[in-house]
């Protein structure tokens, strides 16, 4: 870990997860067994792709489709 409190994943475990540049790692902390759990959002832009031309496609709507993948609600793969 660094002085900023940075850390790199080996290649190994990035291999072994599917992790591609512009995914998402969510942290979640077990204080009692001390045990960090890494789940991997894949590309969350990638989930709006094809949306750009649906009048539906506001700000609103982008920013809580966002809030609810970070919240695991949703699959990444999910496009709804």
């Amino acid at each position: 870990m660094s002085k900023k409190g940075l850390t790199n994943v080996p290649v190994r475990v990035r291999r072994a997860l599917g992790v591609e540049e512009g995914d998402m790692l969510l942290w979640e902390v077990d204080e009692n067994l001390k045990v960090v759990r890494v789940k991997v959002l894949k590309n969350p832009i990638r989930a709006l792709v094809g949306k750009y031309r649906d009048v539906g496609l506001t700000y609103e709507n982008v920013e809580e489709k966002a809030d609810r993948l970070l919240a695991g609600e949703l699959n990444a793969s999910d496009r709804a």
